[in-house]
């Protein structure tokens, strides 16, 4: 990746088109794969992860607040990095429903207001790419040859971080799970001068599918994306070197992949997972635990960012530093799993480190990740039911935290209810047996009905509440209620029935699609 979407902005051919963040304002980190201009509205299957899309909105002219609504989701659940729609030919304003859809999901959209062709920015932005990947791969192809003529001459894992500090110019520590290893001048200019630290470049050392450790320096002077990038490729050969001579390193990592392993087959007894536990690395007398599991299309980078997560939820308040025992992260199975706890010293309550995890999982993640946190458990012989719930519920990640792509296990009960009641077909079933009707009807008339009734269903104040937050009067309310209640022919506001109804919509919200339910 080259650029992220506040470069884009910034970029002096876009900032011709009067570039206006419309929605997603806190995401504009998210990278950007490469640049497409495109009007066709059945445009998302042809683009990838990371893509941005720029269109002037001609394929969206005449169209109703429900297809756009599903371009929006079509364009989201594609894993865009955002869209940008031109506000000044076929549009000039952008249309609110697609602003709101865009932000529920956590698609960023840009509004250009002034003309600016886009062949013009896709030329310029594209150009940048490339040439910001041709500086990467030359980073990274000085490291390699810098550390790989240490490793060829036979040098220690010391001497590898001492080199690594040469080629950056700049101090790199190596920090395993009970230990450290510096290189470098300590004294950096930024602390004679009073500056305040940055946040320093991280890149993880992984020994046979787990985490050993982190390589860290301080941001230097060039591109970060391309500094990073030169990182990765250092651990990658430090893990070599650890792999020729550090045989309890090698042991300790192989012990962290096979208790992963143990907990995603869901087998072994409990005084086999214990002792697995603790050959890992991690306390048996810890007031909690708490799991989570990752998935990306490039396994390294899910691995990296969970890893990351649950060190920096795992660490006092205030505190920088990623070592820490009580972590243990590793990959089995294709799916990358960590495992921390909770102590009387630590971040509080599992219940609160969960949240506080799965809030540092959602930062960390790549945007075309997902991941889930299965619910806190007392006991390490209890962590194989918090990977199973949590694996549960990863598949449909998107679906029920569109904006993070992380699934919280314990607060989705019905949810899990649901999946272990129904595969899918049975779920699209069930749904059309209690909403069809409706759908339908909102489908053909481009109505919104479900999202009347949902939104009834879950208002503890009821139908005044619903009302304020539709922004309707009490009287159309009634209205739609009454329609709601003649297609469906039941009585909406009868306890179970409504029960029933709100387990459907929830099980829509699983499916995603709105064509998984036709």
């Amino acid at each position: 990746m080259a650029i992220c979407l506040s470069n884009l902005i910034r970029h002096p051919v876009v900032q011709r088109g009067d570039p206006v963040v419309l929605s997603g304002a806190d995401l504009l980190d998210r990278p950007i794969r490469w640049l497409h201009s495109s009007d066709i509205y059945e445009i998302a299957p042809l683009l990838r992860d990371g893509d941005m899309l720029l269109t002037t909105g001609l394929g969206l002219e005449g169209r109703g607040e429900a297809e756009r609504r599903a371009y929006v989701r079509h364009l989201a659940t594609r894993g865009v990095a955002g869209v940008a729609l031109e506000l000044c030919r076929f549009f000039t304003t952008a249309p609110m429903d697609m602003v709101e859809e865009a932000e529920r999901l956590g698609l960023p959209m840009l509004g250009f207001r002034a003309l600016v062709p886009f062949v013009e920015v896709t030329e310029a932005v594209n150009s940048t790419i490339v040439d910001v990947t041709v500086h990467r791969l030359r980073r990274m192809d000085e490291v390699s040859r810098g550390l790989s003529e240490v490793l060829a001459n036979g040098g220690s894992v010391g001497e590898l971080v001492a080199r690594l500090a040469a080629v950056l110019d700049r101090p790199v520590s190596l920090t395993g799970p009970l230990s450290e290893t510096t290189a470098g001048d300590q004294a950096h200019a930024r602390r004679s001068r009073g500056e305040p630290e940055p946040e320093p470049d991280r890149a993880p050392v992984v020994l046979n599918g787990a985490v050993w450790g982190w390589l860290h320096t301080r941001h230097g002077d060039g591109e970060r994306l391309v500094e990073q990038a030169a990182l990765e490729r250092a651990a990658e050969i430090v893990a070599l070197g650890l792999l020729r001579g550090e045989r309890e390193a090698v042991s300790h990592s192989s012990e962290r992949r096979r208790l992963v392993a143990a907990l995603l087959s869901g087998r072994g007894d409990r005084e086999g997972l214990r002792a697995r536990a603790q050959a890992a690395g991690l306390p048996l007398s810890a007031d909690g635990y708490v799991v989570a599991l990752a998935r990306d299309d490039d396994p390294a980078l899910a691995l990296a960012a969970l890893d990351r997560a649950a060190r920096a939820a795992s660490a006092p308040p205030g505190a920088r530093s990623l070592p820490s025992p009580a972590v243990v992260t590793a990959e089995a199975d294709g799916l990358c799993c960590t495992v921390l706890t909770t102590v009387p010293t630590g971040p509080g309550s599992p219940r609160r480190l969960a949240a506080r995890l799965s809030a540092e999982l959602a930062d960390a993640l790549p945007v075309t990740g997902a991941g889930a946190v299965g619910p806190p458990v007392r006991a390490v012989e209890d962590l194989v039911h918090s990977v199973t719930e949590a694996r549960l519920v990863l598949r449909f990640a998107r679906q029920v935290a569109p904006r993070t792509h992380v699934a919280d296990a314990a607060a989705l009960g019905a949810e899990r209810a649901l999946l272990r009641a129904y595969d899918v077909d049975g779920l699209a079933r069930y749904v059309r047996e209690q909403l069809g009707p409706l759908i339908d009807y909102d489908e053909r008339r481009g109505t919104r009905l479900l999202d009347t009734l949902e939104t009834l269903l879950t208002s503890a104040e009821g139908k005044a509440e619903a009302a304020r937050r539709l922004h309707l009067r009490r009287q159309t309310l009634y209205q739609r209620l009454r329609r709601i209640g003649e297609l469906l022919d039941a009585d909406v506001e009868a306890p179970w029935t409504r029960a029933g109804l709100l387990l459907a919509l929830r099980a829509r919200h699983l499916l995603g699609d709105d064509s998984l339910t036709r």
